[in-house]
C-alpha cells in the first residue's frame, strides 16, 4: 500500500506516521512538501513541488493572501502529473492548504483530510485569540476567505482525522461525521523520565538545590502565553531565589495578532521590555534538538504550558510523558489532556498570581507532587502513545483502502 502525504511545510504532522508506514511490510510512504528536503536522510520517500522557478525555500511561512494559498493547488497537481510512475493507494493532505483538491482528477483512490482547526467567524469577537491583541481590519477580511480551502477539502474528502476532541468541535457540525479523532502520537520510549536527573545541560551546571522551571513553545508568542509565563516567572524569581528558568522556542509569532500592536519588534523583545528580569536566572535556548528537549524536560521541577483555546501543542504531551509536574491554563484543549489535581495543576490563563503560587508550592517541595507527573505519563500511555496512535492510523487507512476496492 502506497500512501502519499502532502503538506507545504516540513516535517509537519505527517512525519511520525510516514516513518511508521515506511517500516511496515507491504506499506510505502511518500511525503510531498514545498520546502527543500533534498539533503535530509529520511526513512520514507520525499519530494518537493515548486511554486516558482529557482531554489526551494528552507522554511515555510503561511501565505498572507488567499491567492498565496491557491498557488499550491496547481503546483501540486502539475508536479504530480509529470510523475505518472507515482500511483498512490491513498492520499492524505492538510485541508487548510492547497494540497490534494485537484488530485481527484489524477488518482482513483480514497482521499483523507488532516483537519486542524477552524476559527470563529471573522466578524465575531471570537477571532481575537487574545483580547489585548485583537485582529486588525486586514486580518478580519483575510479570514473571511482564508479557510475556503478547508471547506472545499472537507466536502471533497472521503474521510478525515484530527488530533483532539477540541479540534473536532471546531469543524462544521454537518461535516463532523467524516472525521475521526486520532492523535499524532508521541515516542514514549524517547520521552520518559530518567532518574537521577542530569547535572549538566548545554554548559550549565545544575546543582541538587537548583530548582528548574521549563517553558517550551515553537514560537514565543501570545497565544501560548509567553507574556503570562514571564509575569509568573518574575514572581517565582523573587520568592524562590534558587530557580533557573529554561525557555525553548523561536523568537517568532506563528499565530495570533500581537505583532500588529507592538511596533517593529518581536513579542519576546516586547515582553522583556515590560519589566526587569535577572538575566542570570533565564536561559533562552531557541529551537533545540529533540535529545536536548528530553534532557531539559528531565531537569524540570515545574513545566509551564499555557494556551488560549487553540491546537494542543505536542510539547505538552512530551512533558507529560517525561513525568513533568505541569502548571497550566484551564483552557479547553488542556482540560482534555489534564484533570486538575490528577495529572497537573491548572488555573485560569490570565491568573498570573495563581499560576505562580501553584508553581512556588511545587518548587518548595518537588517530591510531594511527583505523583502528578506519574499520572500524567499514565494518561499519555493510555491516549497519546505513538505505537497506539500509529496502529489506529494504519487501521483507519487500511479500512478506507479496503472499502474503496470493494466499491470497484
Amino acid at each position: 500500500m502506497h500512501v502519499l502525504f502532502i503538506h507545504p511545510n516540513f516535517p509537519s504532522q505527517f512525519f511520525p506516521i510516514a516513518a511508521h508506514l515506511a517500516r511496515l511490510p507491504g506499506w510505502q510512504a511518500t511525503l510531498l512538501t514545498s520546502v527543500d528536503t533534498s539533503n535530509l536522510k529520511l526513512p520514507f520517500n520525499h519530494a518537493a513541488y515548486h511554486l516558482k522557478e529557482g531554489p526551494l525555500p528552507k522554511v515555510f511561512y503561511n501565505p498572507e493572501t488567499l491567492a498565496g494559498l491557491l498557488e499550491h493547488l496547481p503546483a501540486v497537481y502539475y508536479g504530480l502529473k509529470r510523475a505518472p510512475q507515482l500511483r498512490p493507494d491513498l492520499v492524505v493532505g492538510h485541508v487548510s492548504y492547497g494540497t490534494w483538491l485537484y488530485l481527484r482528477n489524477l488518482y482513483d483512490c480514497p482521499f483523507v483530510g488532516y483537519y486542524e482547526i477552524l476559527p470563529p467567524p471573522f466578524w465575531s469577537d471570537g477571532l481575537a485569540l487574545r483580547k489585548e491583541f485583537p485582529p486588525p481590519e486586514s486580518v478580519r477580511l483575510f479570514n473571511a476567505t482564508f479557510h475556503s480551502l478547508t471547506y472545499l477539502h472537507l466536502h471533497a474528502m472521503d474521510a478525515g482525522y484530527t488530533p483532539t476532541n477540541y479540534q473536532l468541535g471546531t469543524a462544521p457540525p454537518e461535516l463532523r461525521y467524516k472525521l475521526r479523532v486520532i492523535f499524532d502520537g508521541v515516542d514514549t520510549n524517547l520521552f520518559q523520565s530518567r532518574r537521577p536527573r542530569p547535572t549538566e545541560f548545554r554548559g550549565l551546571s545544575i546543582g541538587p538545590e537548583t530548582r528548574v522551571v521549563t517553558f517550551v513553545s515553537r514560537g514565543l508568542e501570545s497565544i501560548r502565553g509567553f507574556d503570562i509565563f514571564m509575569k509568573a516567572a518574575r514572581i517565582i524569581e523573587k520568592q524562590v531565589p534558587n530557580t533557573l528558568f529554561l525557555i525553548a522556542g523561536m523568537e517568532r509569532t506563528n499565530y495570533g495578532h500581537e505583532l500588529h500592536h507592538i511596533g517593529n519588534q518581536s513579542f519576546k523583545q516586547w515582553v522583556l521590555s515590560q519589566d526587569t528580569y535577572d538575566p542570570a536566572r533565564y536561559r533562552f535556548l531557541d529551537l533545540i534538538p529533540t535529545g536536548d528537549l528530553v534532557t531539559m524536560l528531565n531537569l524540570s521541577d515545574v513545566h509551564f504550558y499555557l494556551t488560549v483555546p487553540y491546537v494542543l501543542s505536542w510539547s505538552l504531551i512530551n512533558a507529560m510523558a517525561c513525568e513533568c509536574t505541569i502548571v497550566g491554563s484551564a483552557t479547553a484543549p488542556v482540560l482534555e489532556a489534564i484533570d486538575d489535581g490528577v495529572h497537573g495543576l491548572l488555573t485560569d490563563f490570565y491568573d498570573v498570581e495563581g499560576l505562580a503560587d501553584r508553581a512556588i508550592r511545587v518548587l518548595r517541595d518537588p517530591e510531594s507532587q511527583r505523583h502528578l507527573g506519574k499520572n500524567a505519563r499514565d494518561r499519555v500511555l493510555e491516549r497519546y502513545e505513538g505505537a497506539r496512535c500509529n496502529q489506529q492510523m494504519v487501521e483507519f487507512f487500511q479500512g478506507l483502502i479496503d472499502q474503496h476496492k470493494q466499491k470497484k
